[in-house]
């Protein structure tokens, strides 16, 4: 009987504890319910609210309309497109002007700085050598040196405008030939003419003007000087078909030159002076004009005569 009632007030209490916590959760939702209500009605009220401010805030943009419509009319139109493509255009071509003119400023800058420096060299030398001023002529004498070789140093040290790249152990083969003196002052007066049409050139565009045909080129320089040393006959311009387009011709005058003329540290020189007559070994020596860009002219070979089908 005792087991009984045990079980019962065990079984009492059970339901109990399930009341309660039944309890504890309407209670929770009731709260929960009660939040959302409170939400709900703070809604409304702002709803209500902005109901009641609409007439003033609708007479308001009602009275804005007037000052927006007159502001808009005062703005300017809009460009076309084809007047903004007009103004692109012809600040394009203002900068390509401009690009232009500080171009030929560089170049004339660059002439002037050449002769400049070509003029304090020579006057150095003319110093140090106690010889009076000349031209080309003064210049040829100071070329002067008992060997083909020793001509070639000699321009490495006055002549600023030549640029010697040539291997100088190609006079080797020459130098005891019965023809070297000869050949030797025909060397002398080539680099002095050379070192001349180089500096005259420079001084004509550091003047601000522009070489005329009479510079266009070294025979062309040498067929416009009065006393010239070197005839114009001597001074080739251009190779043969044969020897500029057959490949050991193309590749024997394919010579040497420094980078900033061109990268590749190499260019093609048919322009040539015939140094020694047509006789073998007909010495020549080949250069490269750039005295259109660099100011100066470089000598890549001097030399037997270079391969040529109708000479070799």
């Amino acid at each position: 009987m005792s087991r009984l009632l045990e079980e019962a007030a065990e079984a009492g209490k059970q339901l109990v504890e399930l009341y309660k916590k039944e309890a504890a959760k309407y209670k929770r939702l009731a709260e929960t319910e009660r939040d959302r209500r409170r939400e709900v009605e703070a809604q409304l009220r702002a709803c209500t609210k902005l109901l009641d401010e609409g007439p003033d805030l609708e007479a308001k943009l009602n009275s804005m309309v007037p000052d927006l419509v007159r502001a808009a009319a005062s703005l300017p139109a809009p460009p076309e497109v084809s007047e903004l493509q007009a103004q692109l255009e012809a600040t394009e071509k203002d900068r390509d002007t401009f690009a232009e003119l500080l171009d030929t400023a560089t170049k004339e800058r660059d002439a002037a700085l050449r002769a400049r420096d070509a003029a304090i060299a020579r006057l150095q030398t003319r110093q140090n050598d106690e010889q009076p001023p000349g031209e080309a002529e003064a210049l040829r004498a100071r070329l002067d040196a008992p060997t083909l070789r020793g001509v070639l140093e000699q321009a490495q040290w006055h002549c600023s405008s030549l640029v010697i790249t040539a291997d100088l152990d190609g006079t080797k083969k020459l130098e005891h030939h019965q023809k070297a003196p000869h050949w030797r002052n025909r060397l002398a007066a080539t680099l002095a003419t050379m070192q001349a049409y180089a500096e005259t050139k420079d001084l004509a565009r550091a003047r601000g003007g522009k070489a005329g045909p009479e510079l266009a080129n070294l025979k062309a320089y040498c067929a416009t000087q009065p006393f010239s040393l070197l005839a114009e006959g001597k001074v080739v311009v251009s190779e043969g078909q044969t020897a500029s387009s057959s490949p050991r011709g193309k590749a024997q005058r394919t010579l040497r030159v420094p980078e900033h003329i061109d990268p590749s540290g190499k260019a093609v020189m048919l322009e040539h002076i015939r140094i020694g007559d047509g006789a073998p070994p007909a010495p020549r020596l080949h250069y490269l004009d750039d005295t259109d860009r660099s100011g100066t002219v470089v000598i890549g070979f001097f030399g037997d005569h270079l391969y040529n089908a109708g000479t070799n």
